[in-house]
C-alpha cells in the first residue's frame, strides 16, 4: 500500500484524467478503441507532442512562444521551394534549420536585450507569416509527389508510424534534458526565480537562449513531419499550433508562472487533446463543439491540478516587460 501510495504521489494528476479520458472514450464513443483509430490519433497527436516538448522548455523557464504558427508554415514554404532543387532530404532539413533559426531570433532578443517573450514571440509570428505569404504570393504550393518525401508522415518502422517514433523520440529527449543535465536543471532554477538563479552563479541569459533555440529545434522537427503530411507549402498551415502546444502544456499540468513541469506532463496533455478532438469527429460533433469542449478541459484540468497541489494561483512572469 505504501508503495502504491508513492507512486500515485509521483503521478501527475493529468495522467490520470487523460487515462480516466481513455476508458470513457472506449466505452461510449464507436469505434474509438480500434487499432486503426488509435493508430491514427497517435499519428497525428505527435505533431503537437514534438512542438508541445518546445514549449514545455520555454514555459519552465518562464516564458511563452506565439511563433510556432507561422514558422512551421514558412519551414513548409522553404521544404517545397527547395524540394524541385535540393532534393527531399536536404530540403526537409532546410525547413528544419528554418524554424531552428527563429528560435534563434527569439532566444537573442529575449535573453540579450531582455524583451518580454510574449512581444517577441507574437512580433516574430507575424513576420514568419508575411515572410511566407511573399514567397509564395499567398497561396499553396504543392510539392512534387515523391516516397522520400512523404515518408516521415506515411512511412513505417516495424510496423510503427515514424511520426510517433519521432515523437516518443522528442519526449524522451525532453525527460533526459529536463530530468538528468545540468541544462534541464537551470530552466527549473530560472523559472522559479531568475534572480536567485543568477546569484547562484547560473548565466541566466545564455540558458534562456538556449531554451528558446531547443524550442525551436523541436517546432523544426514537428515542421518536417507536418509538411510531409500535407505535401505543400502553406503560408498559412497549421495557425494555431502555439495556442495548441500551451493547451497541451497547461492541459498536462504545467504552469504558466515557469519552474516546474516534465515529459509526463506534455505525453498527458497531449494525449487529451489528441482524444478529445478525436470524439469529437466520431460523434459528429461540429468544430464549434470541439473547441468549446477543449477550453472547458483546460479550464477544469487546471483546476483540479491546483486543488491537487493546493498551490494558489501566481501572476505569470512573462507579461512582466524587462524582468530579465
Amino acid at each position: 500500500m505504501r508503495t502504491r501510495a508513492a507512486v500515485l504521489r509521483h503521478v501527475p494528476v493529468s495522467v490520470l484524467i487523460a487515462l480516466g479520458f481513455f476508458v470513457l472514450c472506449a466505452l461510449f464513443v464507436p469505434r474509438f478503441s480500434s487499432i486503426g483509430n488509435l493508430e491514427n490519433v497517435a499519428r497525428i497527436a505527435s505533431i503537437l507532442a514534438i512542438a508541445a516538448c518546445g514549449q514545455a522548455i520555454v514555459l519552465i523557464l518562464g516564458g511563452i512562444d506565439f511563433s510556432f504558427g507561422s514558422s512551421v508554415a514558412l519551414a513548409s514554404v522553404v521544404t517545397v521551394l527547395l524540394l524541385p532543387v535540393a532534393g527531399p532530404v536536404p530540403a526537409l532539413l532546410a525547413g528544419l534549420v528554418t524554424v531552428a533559426l527563429v528560435g534563434v531570433v527569439n532566444g537573442a532578443l529575449v535573453a540579450g536585450l531582455g524583451l518580454p517573450a510574449v512581444v517577441v514571440t507574437l512580433g516574430t509570428l507575424m513576420i514568419g507569416h508575411g515572410l511566407a505569404a511573399s514567397l509564395t504570393g499567398g497561396l499553396p504550393i504543392d510539392a512534387a509527389p515523391g516516397a522520400a518525401f512523404r515518408w516521415p508522415a506515411i512511412g513505417q518502422v516495424l510496423g510503427v508510424p515514424v511520426a510517433v517514433l519521432l515523437a516518443a523520440f522528442a519526449l524522451a529527449c525532453l525527460w533526459v534534458l529536463l530530468a538528468h543535465t545540468r541544462l534541464g536543471r537551470r530552466f527549473y532554477l530560472i523559472g522559479a526565480n531568475a534572480s536567485a538563479a543568477r546569484l547562484s552563479g547560473v548565466g541566466v541569459k545564455r540558458t534562456i537562449f538556449a531554451g528558446y533555440v531547443l524550442a525551436g529545434m523541436f517546432a523544426g522537427i514537428a515542421s518536417v513531419i507536418l509538411t510531409s503530411r500535407v505535401g505543400s507549402g502553406q503560408p498559412n498551415l497549421m495557425p494555431d499550433l502555439p495556442f495548441q502546444t500551451i493547451a497541451a502544456c497547461a492541459i498536462g499540468g504545467i504552469p504558466l508562472t515557469g519552474g516546474r513541469g516534465s515529459a509526463l506532463h506534455v505525453a498527458a496533455g497531449v494525449a487529451i487533446i489528441a482524444m478529445l478532438n478525436n470524439a469529437v469527429v466520431l460523434l459528429n460533433h461540429p468544430v464549434a463543439v470541439q473547441q468549446l469542449l477543449i477550453a472547458l478541459v483546460i479550464v477544469l484540468s487546471v483546476v483540479a491540478q491546483r486543488l491537487a497541489a493546493g498551490v494558489t494561483v501566481e501572476r505569470q512572469p512573462w507579461l512582466r516587460v524587462g524582468e530579465r
